[in-house]
């Protein structure tokens, strides 16, 4: 059942901002059958939902036990089949322009649930479409198996790699639950996935775009797979929450830099082999002023004989997240 603009109430004693749930979706009031009968793209159904396909995949409402109703994406046809799914034109961008003052950061939630051959993905864009995504999360079941992330501008690049798998290993008949988030205040993306224990984060040296649309799209589907969505969730929140800063700092606290002070080369090195893509240098006032590229290495050596003295914080991207750490130059 889609709720919009419904807030949390406050927390006691203090006198924080409140959190605020743009847009919650469970499927639940909706009768079993196609969550949209129209799969043209051009006219919207349950919930505001949008579906257009390309072949016979359908999506329906279905129920499941322990879940209330879930919307299951399916086909007949033995090809490269796909499906979108997304909310009606506007509606995100409304809601997230009449949110709480103070609430800067976007988390959207979800659960997937996938067995069989498919590539899935949701997150949220800018545009109308997917093509201008400004972040998302992205299982591959197909061929190379592994689950990714999207974080437009992010250092190193677009995509994340969280984990590789195999076609055994690959995390089938399991709901996964799903966490983004995107910062306007600070611009950093965070993506969790608790059931798996996966992290990482990423920034942007420039504003983020405002969210348009909530988007899932499947393609890759064989007879006999299942791809299934329940529990979307749109919130604006004051801040990031502590669990996802601990997070990053897990990732910070195993990289070691030596020597620390430094004057020319600052080694860096951590503990458990995590692959070094970029670092980004800032001043104390937040200001960036360069970034090194590596080509993931496990251990890097950070030329720094330019920099004045004084203070700086480095942003090191790794295949397993954001790590931040102090530098001090002489």
């Amino acid at each position: 059942m889609k709720k919009n603009i419904l807030l949390i109430t406050t927390c006691l004693i203090t006198h924080l901002a409140t959190a605020q749930v743009l847009l919650s979706e469970d499927f639940n009031s909706y009768p079993a059958g196609h969550l949209n009968t129209d799969y043209t793209g051009t006219a919207a159904g349950q919930g505001g939902w949008v579906t257009e396909r390309h072949g016979s995949v359908t999506a329906m409402v279905t129920p499941e036990t322990g879940k209330g109703n879930v919307v299951s994406i399916t086909t007949s046809n033995n090809l490269n089949e796909g499906i979108t799914i997304q909310q009606n034109m506007g509606v995100i961008n409304a809601l997230w322009n009449n949110r709480t003052t103070g609430n800067n950061v976007l988390k959207y939630e979800y659960e997937v649930y996938g067995i069989g051959w498919f590539n899935t993905v949701s997150g949220i864009s800018y545009t109308t479409t997917s093509n201008g995504a400004i972040i998302d999360m992205r299982l591959y079941s197909s061929g190379n198996s592994y689950i990714e992330t999207l974080q437009l501008g992010a250092i190193g690049g677009s995509y994340k790699r969280l984990k590789n798998y195999t076609s055994t290993t690959f995390p089938h008949n399991l709901w996964l639950k799903v966490e983004l988030y995107v910062d306007y205040d600070s611009n950093k993306f965070y993506t969790y996935l608790p059931t798996l224990n996966l992290f990482s984060a990423g920034i942007k040296s420039s504003s983020i775009a405002d969210p348009h649309q909530i988007y899932l799209f499947t393609n890759a589907l064989k007879p006999g797979t299942v791809v299934k969505y329940d529990n979307i969730k749109l919130t604006a929140l004051p801040s990031v929450p502590t669990y996802i800063l601990s997070a990053n700092e897990i990732v910070s606290a195993k990289f070691n830099m030596y020597p620390n002070p430094a004057t020319n080369v600052v080694n860096i090195t951590n503990s458990e082999n995590m692959l070094v893509e970029q670092v980004t240098i800032y001043d104390s006032i937040g200001k960036q002023l360069n970034t090194q590229s590596f080509n993931n290495q496990t251990e890097i050596q950070l030329n720094v004989e330019n920099l004045a003295s004084g203070t700086y914080m480095l942003h090191i991207q790794t295949n397993a997240g954001l790590a931040v750490k102090k530098l001090v130059k002489k």
